[in-house]
């Protein structure tokens, strides 16, 4: 069996044979969140900024299982490739230099301070619980459709003549201004998905539950909705003060109604195994539970 380097190798000139020399072609290491390492194939057309990239990590995993011929992989990176360069419209990156041009796209996002130790040395953070507070831009097409994002490094931070400080202040402000979060009660989002009722409650269509999920508008990096103050009033509103927040994943959290102390330890163990075997690796938030304090405002980590 081969290894990992020579089936990238090998793969890379197979589908340079098929796409021709008007396109670059190259290997791509990437660094995900949670420090998930990545290896892919990048192809960008030679008056493009950006272009597609399939990932080969879980391709050779099929390749050592006998799951896939190496033909038939190679087919579909091929294929993949041809996909993914359809629904990717070409955008102008120079506005990316420009702070004033670029300053209403940024976003907040948190990732968990541990699992990112390196990368955050390389990039504009801060601390919250055990959590980094972190910010990318969104990458919008001519119609200002959203079709990406970029991590901001503080090689972007220098070259906008930008600290820290403004950075946040911008963030939380667009992430305002796109409107309020999302929360929605469980049942709703049962009913939504698997097109199902619920009965009703001493015949009223009781909407009364124990569970909400909170994201934003987009339901993309939508945890950092529990960076705002006057979300986290808003949730305490409707479902009581301290409240329990579980770190569902990068992508939203989870809401309970204040519970018991015994109850913080069980809770905790829940939230690992569900990271464990039921979230992607890079999608991954924190083990820990968190309770709101309306008279401080503030989460604070209790598991």
């Amino acid at each position: 069996m081969m290894s990992f380097e020579k089936f990238t190798e090998d793969v890379l000139k197979e589908i340079y044979m098929k796409m021709g020399d008007t396109y670059q072609i190259r290997k791509r290491d990437m660094v995900k969140n949670n420090d998930v390492k990545l290896t892919g194939i990048e192809v960008i057309k030679e008056e493009a900024n950006i272009g597609p990239c399939v990932y080969l990590d879980e391709f050779y995993r099929k390749y050592e299982s006998d799951g896939m011929k190496f033909d038939e992989i190679v087919d579909e990176v091929y294929r993949l490739i041809l996909k993914h360069a359809e629904d990717t419209p070409d955008f102008d990156i120079s506005g990316f230099r420009e702070w004033e041009t670029i300053r209403g796209d940024i976003y907040p996002k948190l990732v968990n301070a541990k699992q990112n130790k390196e990368l955050l040395e390389k990039i504009p953070h801060r601390a919250f619980m055990d959590l980094a507070v972190v910010y990318y831009a969104a990458v919008r097409d001519h119609a200002r459709k959203n079709i990406g994002t970029i991590l901001i490094y503080n090689g972007h931070m220098e070259m906008w003549g930008q600290e820290e400080e403004n950075l946040y202040q911008t963030a939380m402000m667009n992430m305002c201004a796109d409107g309020e979060a999302d929360f929605t009660d469980i049942r709703t989002i049962a009913e939504c998905i698997m097109g199902i009722s619920f009965p009703e409650k001493d015949g009223n269509d009781s909407r009364d539950t124990d569970m909400y999920v909170l994201t934003n508008q987009c339901r993309r990096f939508g945890a950092a909705e529990i960076l705002d103050k006057k979300t986290l009033r808003m949730v305490a509103d409707q479902v009581g003060d301290g409240f329990i927040v579980l770190p569902s994943s990068v992508h939203e959290t989870i809401v309970l109604p204040s519970k018991e102390e015994a109850e913080y330890g069980r809770l905790a163990d829940m939230v690992q195994a569900v990271n464990d075997t039921m979230v992607e690796a890079e999608e991954r938030l924190s083990n820990h539970v968190y309770v709101y304090s309306r008279d401080e405002e503030m989460l604070k980590i209790v598991a």
